[in-house]
Parts: structure tokens; C-alpha cells; sequence
């Protein structure tokens, strides 16, 4: 029998959470993606037949939520929106503890804000996986399930990810960061 989404909405609220609190490292935006996957999920619930497990299907709602997100970045960056065009002044009620836990232990954390910084420099192709094997601790065959891709490309991709951010390290290192700024780093596609 088919749970409520009562159910998968407490079972696997903490997940996706964690997702977009480490994709995003900003609490306003994680709650907004968070809200934003469970209100698709919720309108896609009635016609989900498990294919893959429930969390893998939510996961990869949050990953699509992200992506938009990036894309709207993006366009804001080259078509800046007037505040009567785009207000962001949703309320949501919030746990103010578990607020501040987490805006306090991201600010305390500079080690976790420059890899951070380092990952959202790559492309979408290599830092999604990183992010949902090191930060979720999901098996490959989870990241290759939720991101819909076979196990040798997601292992690929994660290789290649890891060896572009430790070639953007040693550019920091060679040169320190006071010569080569992090904005120059390229990174290839």
C-alpha cells in the first residue's frame, strides 16, 4: 500500500533539508527549495509509482529545484528585475532554534564556505553528484538513481569534479589568492 504523503513528507523532510542547505548555504533560499519540492511533489504524489525509492524520487525533485534556481541566478544576473517585478517577501514559519543552528554552524565553518565557493564553480554536471555522495553520504547507485544517469558516468563525473576542485587549490596555493583571484579560475565545462 502506497503511504500518505503525510507520511513521506515527515519521513523525509531532514533529507532534503540537508540537500539544500549544502547546495544552497543559505538558509532562506534551503527553505524555499525545500518548500518548493514538497509542494511538486505534492501535486505529482497521486501519480508516483515507484520506480525507485520514494527519497531517491524526492531527491531528485530537490536536484530539478536547485538547477531552477541556478537558472533564475542566472538571469537575474544579466536581466536585473525591478523589485515591482520580483518580490521575494513569502512568509514561512520557521523553527527559530533550528534556524539559527544551522546559520551559526555554516558561519563558523570558513573551511565549509570556500569549498562551497569552490563547488557552486563548477558546472552543474560535476558538483550535483559531489554534493549528493560527500555532504547526503548516498551510495553511487543512489546519486545514479536520483540524477538518472548509468553508475560509470556518475563515478566519472565525481572523479572529474574532485580533480577540478583540487586543480583549483593548487592554483590558490602556487599563486596565493592575493595574485590570481578566485573569479579567474576557469573551470571547463
Amino acid at each position: 500500500m502506497k503511504p500518505s504523503f503525510e507520511e513521506i513528507y515527515n519521513q523525509y523532510y531532514d533529507d532534503v533539508w540537508r540537500f539544500q542547505i549544502h547546495a544552497a548555504a543559505d538558509v532562506a533560499v534551503a527553505l524555499e527549495l525545500t518548500s518548493q519540492t514538497f509542494f511538486r511533489a505534492c501535486r505529482a504524489w497521486p501519480r508516483f509509482r515507484p520506480k525507485a525509492p520514494v527519497k531517491s524520487w524526492l531527491l531528485r525533485i530537490a536536484v530539478n529545484e536547485w538547477r531552477r534556481e541556478l537558472r533564475r541566478r542566472k538571469l537575474l544576473r544579466v536581466i536585473p528585475m525591478s523589485d515591482k517585478l520580483y518580490s521575494d517577501k513569502s512568509s514561512i514559519l520557521l523553527d527559530e532554534a533550528e534556524v539559527q543552528e544551522v546559520s551559526a554552524e555554516i558561519e563558523r565553518n570558513e573551511s565549509y564556505k570556500m569549498l562551497h565557493r569552490a563547488l557552486m564553480k563548477l558546472p552543474q554536471k560535476y558538483n550535483t553528484p559531489i554534493l549528493l555522495r560527500y555532504f547526503e553520504h548516498m551510495t553511487i547507485n543512489e546519486v545514479a538513481a536520483i540524477l538518472g544517469r548509468p553508475i560509470g558516468t556518475v563515478k566519472s563525473l565525481i572523479h572529474r569534479g574532485i580533480a577540478k576542485l583540487q586543480e583549483d587549490q593548487g592554483l590558490r596555493e602556487a599563486y596565493g589568492e592575493s595574485i590570481i583571484e578566485v573569479s579567474q579560475v576557469t573551470v571547463e565545462s
